[in-house]
């Protein structure tokens, strides 16, 4: 028997040790610490657009199997970590680091038996693939949701670019259904 209630003595004391142990952890990082970006994620948001849509205006980008992601409805752009351009289809990543590029984007008119890739290009060149998408012979939908992150350096002088592309179907589109299935943020790694 006092085998037990020492454990139960011991159990207790672990118990209280951790709520004391969470209520300082509380106050020290809620209410001691100064107004600083969130140290669970280290990233700043610099860049955000919704309405993402093709963009066929820059050769060799200009065929509707083959064209770039224009940035339209820019919610919020950070001067000082991105610059846009090229009627909004290039970006640069200004300040020298890391960034978190995250897509959500909507593709709709994909044909059974294709393959799409949606590319993040530097400088023109094919740099990370967002997504690789390969259609069955018979798929369930002729639509396809991506939401895909990554992580790039950015040194202030290459440009990015999103591209879209598939050597199979000459007709697939962004389709714009709200702002929740197009959109890029763009955040900044501490």
């Amino acid at each position: 028997m006092s085998g037990r209630r020492a454990g139960m003595v011991l159990l207790g004391t672990i118990a209280l040790a951790g709520v004391g142990m969470s209520g300082y952890l509380l106050l020290k990082y809620e209410f001691m610490s100064p107004n600083t970006p969130s140290a669970d994620s280290g990233l700043i948001l610099v860049g955000l657009w919704d309405d993402l849509e093709t963009n066929m205006d820059y050769p060799p980008w200009d065929e509707t199997d083959d064209w770039l992601l224009r940035l339209r409805d820019g919610r919020f752009n950070d001067s000082s970590y991105i610059s846009v351009s090229n009627a909004n289809t290039n970006f640069r990543l200004l300040k020298p680091g890391y960034y978190k590029i995250t897509l959500t984007l909507l593709l709709s008119g994909l044909q059974a038996g294709s393959v799409y890739h949606v590319v993040l290009q530097r400088n023109s060149f094919i740099d990370h693939i967002f997504e690789r998408v390969v259609l069955s012979d018979h798929p369930g939908s002729s639509r396809y949701h991506i939401q895909s992150s990554l992580y790039v350096y950015g040194n202030g002088i290459d440009y990015f670019q999103i591209n879209c592309n598939s050597q199979d179907d000459p007709s697939f589109i962004v389709e714009v259904i709200g702002e929740y299935y197009n959109q890029l943020s763009i955040e900044y790694v501490l």
